[in-house]
């Protein structure tokens, strides 16, 4: 259950922060590149290429996945 909801609340934080302030979070990524690089690739330019489409993909997951501890609380 804590799982659930942690995952949703990050991926609420990663949403909002992809469709508010996607400078202050490219500022952020120069800062950790060269780890993300090493495991992943580049991925930098197709995130902020589609900053908007990934952020609003966040949101709803982000509020899916609350949802679901939610019901499961009360279950």
């Amino acid at each position: 259950m804590g799982f659930l909801i942690f995952s949703g609340i990050l991926g609420l934080i990663f949403g909002i922060l992809l469709l508010a302030i996607p400078g202050k979070l490219k500022k952020l990524e120069v800062k950790v590149n060269a780890f993300i690089n090493r495991i992943i690739g580049d991925a930098d330019s197709f995130i902020f290429k589609y900053n908007q489409g990934i952020g609003i993909c966040f949101l709803m997951s982000g509020l899916t996945l609350l949802f679901v501890a939610y019901y499961l609380s009360k279950a």
